[in-house]
């Protein structure tokens, strides 16, 4: 599968807004840190810290960055709420230069994409969110990260947002990639099976009719 990182390109300027931050710029996530600077990574909120729930389970948990802003996002959803989008916009992408494994906040400005019928856009957010959980793995992992627990439902949020961002833009087999691997660790995601079984039925249907 192929890893690299998504570009979607420069984010369009918006107008500063009287005592907000000014947004730094959205930087990708580094590639694997090795194990002696795991604590310091993800301290900085550049990877997600994994905790074993049971035996072969594990969820990944909100880095510290994410839990401190928690005031911000509710600032954001209000923000949304009242339509206010563009100040929205920018408090998120400060949230994200700020750190970098606020899956949450990468979700979020996805969403807004999609909203406005920006699928690449869309997808570099949800694709962001994605890379840092699967680069928060250890090498190897073999375990199980049950959809529903913890900090994973933002990290298949992000899945299933980029699979159906790449399958719309007709990159089918890529967002075939990503639902294979999202069942591959939690084999019971409903969500990714439906989207899975549909894109099969759909891609079938193609060959019969050619």
């Amino acid at each position: 599968m192929d890893r690299s990182p998504k570009k979607h390109g420069p984010q369009k300027k918006k107008p500063n807004q009287p005592g907000k931050r000014r947004p730094g710029p959205v930087k990708r996530a580094n590639p694997p840190p090795a194990d002696d600077n795991a604590d310091e990574l993800e301290d900085s909120g550049a990877r997600l810290p994994l905790k074993r729930i049971d035996k072969n389970l594990f969820a990944f948990q909100p880095p510290f960055c994410a839990i401190d802003r928690k005031e911000d996002m509710d600032e954001v959803r209000n923000m949304i709420a009242g339509g206010e989008l563009d100040i929205a916009r920018d408090e998120l992408l400060y949230l994200v230069s700020d750190c970098r494994a606020f899956l949450d906040a990468h979700n979020r400005l996805g969403e807004l994409a999609l909203e406005e019928e920006d699928i690449p856009l869309a997808q570099g957010h949800f694709g962001f969110a994605y890379e840092i959980g699967l680069d928060s793995l250890p090498a190897g992992f073999q375990g199980i990260l049950p959809s529903n627990r913890d900090y994973n439902r933002a990290f298949f949020l992000a899945g299933r947002g980029l699979a159906r961002c790449l399958i719309a833009r007709g990159q089918h087999e890529k967002g075939r990639e990503v639902l294979v691997q999202l069942l591959k660790l939690d084999p019971r995601e409903e969500n990714a099976k439906s989207l899975l079984d549909e894109l099969d039925e759909q891609l079938r249907e193609r060959k019969g009719a050619k």
